[in-house]
């Protein structure tokens, strides 16, 4: 990293990225794909990420609409 805006950039990557990874991994058993292809990684991908922003958002959006 060359600048010192981008080295700050890539230390918080950790608290956001990493953290969803973990999850991923603990919640929904998802540490290796069993399908091939791009198409079938990104479906499992969207859906997994689709699935994780319900559960964490759900009650949320139901007060929202109710």
């Amino acid at each position: 990293m060359p600048t010192p805006e981008a080295q700050a950039l890539y230390r918080g990557r950790a608290s956001l990225v990493e953290n969803v990874n973990a999850q991923l991994k603990q919640h929904y058993g998802l540490e290796k794909l069993v399908v091939r292809g791009l198409d079938k990684v990104t479906s499992v991908a969207v859906l997994t990420a689709l699935a994780h922003n319900l559960l964490v958002h759900g009650s949320t959006l139901v007060n929202l609409l109710g």
